[in-house]
């Protein structure tokens, strides 16, 4: 009775597995996410951020947050 219950688990094992790396469609037909622009920073350090393009920005201290010191 173990070999038939260990071998019915290897069986479902290795059909879960092939099973989980088959695809419907490849990639390059599936629909591209629309990228959204973007016009805000992520804080890296006190005073210092990137933009949405990549660039370093400053930043300062208004009313308790940090902003873009362009602003």
């Amino acid at each position: 009775m173990k070999k038939v219950f260990l071998t019915f688990m290897m069986m479902v094992t290795i059909l879960a597995v092939i099973g989980a790396g088959l695809h419907h469609g490849s990639v390059s037909q599936r629909p591209k996410p629309k990228k959204a622009p973007s016009c805000g920073y992520t804080i890296v350090e006190y005073g210092k951020g990137i933009d949405c393009n990549g660039d370093t920005v400053k930043l300062i201290r208004e009313q308790g947050i940090q902003v873009l010191a362009s602003r």
